[in-house]
């Protein structure tokens, strides 16, 4: 596979992480949806609209409180 193809086939990626969620009403749901999808935090940022860092941080989050609940 050229670098062209490995672009466009994570191009596609990002479209189809970004249809999988378009309805969920808040980034954290988005979020747990494509981590459990194997998206990375930089594919879920792009998806997502935000940084890598706010995808980082409710991670964390999301992770705490699933850990307490």
């Amino acid at each position: 596979m050229n670098e062209t193809e490995k672009k466009q086939a994570v191009d596609i990626s990002i479209v189809l992480g970004f249809i999988a969620t378009k309805d969920l009403p808040t980034i954290e749901k988005k979020i747990v949806i494509l981590s459990q999808l194997g998206y990375s935090n930089t594919d879920m940022a792009k998806i997502c609209n935000t940084s890598e860092g706010v995808v980082k941080t409710l991670k964390s989050k999301i992770k705490k409180e699933g850990n307490n609940g």
